[in-house]
């Protein structure tokens, strides 16, 4: 009783997170087109230009897919106009009223619901692809997330799912040493706290969401059941390397982004 409260209680400061600031939010929300296409324009030119060649959002014809914490439904509107049959779930109030207005803007349709990954509301072997992108490691039972997701896969399907990288040079560099330790906020705000301000508007003690950064191995037994697993590492900004950030070629950076980059991404085949 005393561990699902508090498994409970950490999903709540979850929530509190984005239904405060919502997941990619640009400014202030606005119930606009305009705004939506601003928040896209940042996540694919500004936050990750490697995420449409990556992702291949284009490519999903006919491809029934869920998507597991849509956000304000970005990711999940490029796969509905690369023709795939799209849900989506998420925890937070906030997303999904967010999401249900982008969609309704742009005339596409979806199936939305504001629901915890832990317990799907679909049959077994219902989807050809599961995608989750930065959300599953804000939720402490996130082994049985991955139990549902092979659930509701066909066999053949796909779950593409990606984490913090606990081996980055963010984590190190930036979050670690330079917040951590030269600014002393690892001492004030302790380890979780420290965690906690990797995500916009936290403060690491009001709005603290949890979170869990993986390895390869952690990485790996959370996705044991599915037969086949490929790791791939993304997401790397020149800053995060300090000064080498500035005179490093541009291959350097690649080398760099595919072994110590923000996300690990594990592409798994049931």
């Amino acid at each position: 009783m005393e561990e699902s409260q508090n498994i409970q209680q950490l999903k709540q400061q979850t929530q509190d997170q984005w239904n405060t600031t919502a997941c990619g939010q640009v400014g202030d929300i606005e119930w606009s087109l305009d705004y939506f296409l601003s928040v896209e324009k940042n996540r694919y030119e500004n936050y990750g230009d490697w995420m449409r060649g990556f992702y291949r959002y284009d490519d999903h014809q006919g491809v029934k897919l869920l998507e597991i914490g849509f956000g304000q439904g970005t990711d999940l509107i490029q796969y509905a106009l690369g023709g795939a049959d799209v849900t989506g779930v998420d925890l937070t109030e906030n997303h999904y009223k967010l999401a249900t207005e982008n969609f309704k803007l742009r005339n596409l349709k979806a199936e939305l619901h504001h629901r915890d990954a832990a317990v799907l509301p679909f049959p077994d072997n219902s989807f050809d692809k599961v995608v989750s992108f930065g959300v599953l490691h804000h939720t402490p039972d996130i082994q049985v997330c991955v139990d549902e997701i092979y659930r509701v896969l066909k066999p053949g399907g796909k779950l593409v799912l990606s984490l913090y990288h606990r081996n980055s040079l963010y984590y190190w560099t930036t979050l670690l040493l330079k917040e951590g330790i030269f600014k002393g906020k690892l001492f004030t705000l302790g380890f979780d706290g420290l965690k906690a301000i990797i995500e916009t508007g936290a403060d690491g003690k009001k709005l603290k969401p949890y979170v869990k950064l993986y390895t390869h191995q952690s990485m790996k037994k959370l996705v044991h059941q599915f037969p086949s697993v490929q790791i791939d590492i993304r997401h790397l900004y020149r800053k995060n390397i300090w000064i080498f950030g500035k005179i490093l070629p541009d291959s350097a950076i690649k080398w760099l982004e595919r072994r110590f980059g923000w996300y690990i991404i594990a592409t798994c085949t049931k």
